[in-house]
Formats: structure tokens, sequence, C-alpha cells
């Protein structure tokens, strides 16, 4: 059973910048506001997941495993209630620093998945092999660049 979606987003950034750029500043916060109007979802799934990365070569942080990289990522789940998500998810990525950041670009990309009542876990697309994340039509990411 396929179900259909109706997914819009729109991100918004606030980055703490010094006014004198130096070698190395702490990151700021970059903040996404991703407005979710989800609708027939499966009665099997429990939460809906966004998942986003931010990338740059003036980033700064850590990854799993205590490796210096330049990607940070943030996670933000909601409950589904009655088959459907109507709410802004906020998504904070807070835990970088920035090196030379002036007039750098960064990237971001956030995808859509969510969790299912056994605890699976899977992205939206409209041909997932697991029923009650297979969606029509499959959402597109939500990518975007931004200068420091």
């Amino acid at each position: 059973m396929a179900s259909r979606l109706s997914f819009a987003i729109l991100a918004a950034f606030l980055v703490a910048a010094p006014e004198v750029a130096v070698a190395q500043v702490a990151g700021g916060d970059v903040t996404l506001k991703v407005p979710l109007n989800l609708t027939k979802l499966s009665a099997d799934l429990v939460k809906v997941r966004v998942s986003c990365t931010l990338q740059s070569t003036a980033l700064r942080t850590s990854d799993a495993q205590g490796q210096e990289t330049n990607r940070a990522f943030v996670t933000s789940e909601v409950p589904v209630s009655n088959g459907q998500v109507v709410t802004t998810l906020t998504l904070v990525f807070s835990k970088f620093t920035l090196i030379n950041p002036a007039g750098v670009t960064a990237i971001y990309a956030c995808s859509l998945g969510g969790t299912d009542k056994t605890g699976a876990g899977s992205v939206f697309n409209d041909s997932n092999p697991f029923l009650p994340f297979r969606v029509t039509p499959t959402p597109a990411n939500l990518t975007g660049t931004f200068t420091w």
C-alpha cells in the first residue's frame, strides 16, 4: 500500500559570527526550520524522522570515532498521529568550530524517513520494499548552500 505524501520544506539559517574574521572561531548555531505536512501515512509508522548533514571546508567537528571531519549531522523525530504529521521541526547544528569561515560556502542536505511499530527505520520513497516506508511521490531531499 503506497501512501500519499505532501512534503514542504523551508530552511532558515542563523549563523553567529564575530565582526572580525579570525583563524578559529566558535561555530555558533545553524538552524534549519522544516515544516512538515505529511498525510495518509501507513498506520504502522510511529515516527517521522528528518536527518540533515552540514558540510563545509571551514567547519570542524569530531565524528563518532573521534576523527576530525568537516561534516556535522543532526536528526529530529516527531510522532505520527492518526497517519499524519503536521508541524515545523527545528534542527540545530551547534557543536562545531569554524576555521577561516569568511566567504566559504556550506552545503546542507536533509532526508525524510521514519520508524515503524517494530522499531525498524528507513527512508521514504515510492519503491521501498518495506510498505510502511513506501510513499508516493518520493520526497526530494532538501539541499542548498549558504556562505558563512
